[in-house]
């Protein structure tokens, strides 16, 4: 990464955005442009690759809370031949930095983040139209972003990888995944307990969602790891800006927000709002977020063109597992 070339600033709205840009590369078929999103407290960095010449952006909104997007270009690179595409790093998570207070992990500033990185990818690139790619949390961030105040009209289509709009559906869903699963692999014990502990609206503020988490992933969840791949990992530790020593000390910092923020999620209502396109991408086998939720999803957005697309070979991160197909499909929407 070439050091910093010029900087400036730019008000937005509120005048509380400070906004740090730098350019690499800026052949048009093949950019590469970093900027510096300073909000409350946040350095948020923005990558932008690849052929921003086709006037269309995939903004991938990673997961976690807490995780990186640069890290997943391993496997969302090949988008960049055909559209440019925007990583950005959430507060607390992957390369952000800057005095960050934890009291600001909520969803309503984390949509409010998003609202100024698209307003700035709208700036830098305004014949592009923007596209969401969020994946997990980053789902409930675009839930989040598009159902507060007039957001809709400044993206143009949304695809939501494996993530919720309710936490209390979320759990519901996972419950029932696991007392499915239980009962196929004879595992008594876990069947029994996700019997003894059902979950409901009333019990949501108090339910011990980390112990039926640990079930799910006992019976096979999400058995994809990452770091098997040698080639992923190589490329995690030489050809990202993400430090091991930074991407897994982010945890502490949402301790309350798992507490907390989490069970207060509720977009059920606020769905049937949406009025831009919408693709579903899932893969079929995860425990994590299971199908059951795309399949509820599909049903409130009463108003959108969507669809849902399956990954019949995929867990919690089809965009690893059928990383060719994923990619079609991104490029098949955004067409």
């Amino acid at each position: 990464m070439k050091r910093l070339r010029f900087y400036f600033q730019i008000l937005l709205l509120t005048g509380l955005v400070t906004v740090f840009a730098s350019c690499e590369k800026n052949d048009v078929t093949d950019v590469e442009q970093t900027f510096y999103l300073r909000h409350k407290g946040a350095d948020m960095p923005i990558w932008v690759r690849g052929n921003v010449q086709s006037d269309k952006i995939v903004l991938y909104l990673h997961g976690g809370p807490g995780d990186c997007a640069m890290c997943y270009r391993y496997y969302l690179q090949a988008l960049e031949k055909t559209v440019g595409v925007a990583y950005w790093d959430q507060r607390i998570a992957g390369s952000s930095s800057g005095k960050v207070d934890p009291k600001t992990l909520t969803y309503e500033q984390f949509g409010e983040d998003a609202y100024y990185a698209i307003k700035l990818l709208k700036e830098r690139y305004p014949s592009a139209k923007i596209y969401l790619l969020a994946h997990s949390f980053g789902v409930e961030l675009a839930w989040q972003f598009l159902t507060t105040n007039d957001n809709q009209q400044i993206v143009n289509g949304l695809m939501a990888v494996n993530g919720t709009f309710s936490t209390y559906r979320w759990l519901y869903q996972v419950r029932e995944w696991v007392l499915q699963e239980a009962k196929r692999q004879q595992r008594s014990e876990i069947e029994k307990y996700a019997l003894d502990h059902p979950i409901t609206a009333e019990n949501l503020p108090t339910y011990n969602w980390e112990e039926l988490y640990r079930r799910m992933v006992d019976l096979g969840g999400n058995p994809v790891s990452l770091y098997d791949d040698k080639k992923y990992v190589l490329n995690y530790l030489f050809a990202t800006p993400n430090t091991a020593l930074g991407q897994f000390t982010h945890g502490k910092a949402y301790e309350e927000y798992g507490k907390t923020e989490i069970r207060t999620f509720e977009k059920s209502s606020q769905l049937r709002q949406i009025r831009i396109p919408v693709a579903l991408f899932w893969g079929k086998k995860d425990g994590v977020v299971p199908l059951g939720v795309a399949s509820e999803t599909r049903t409130l957005l009463t108003a959108t063109t969507s669809k849902l697309v399956t990954f019949e070979n995929s867990w919690h991160e089809p965009f690893v597992t059928e990383t060719d197909r994923f990619v079609e499909e991104v490029l098949d929407f955004v067409k």
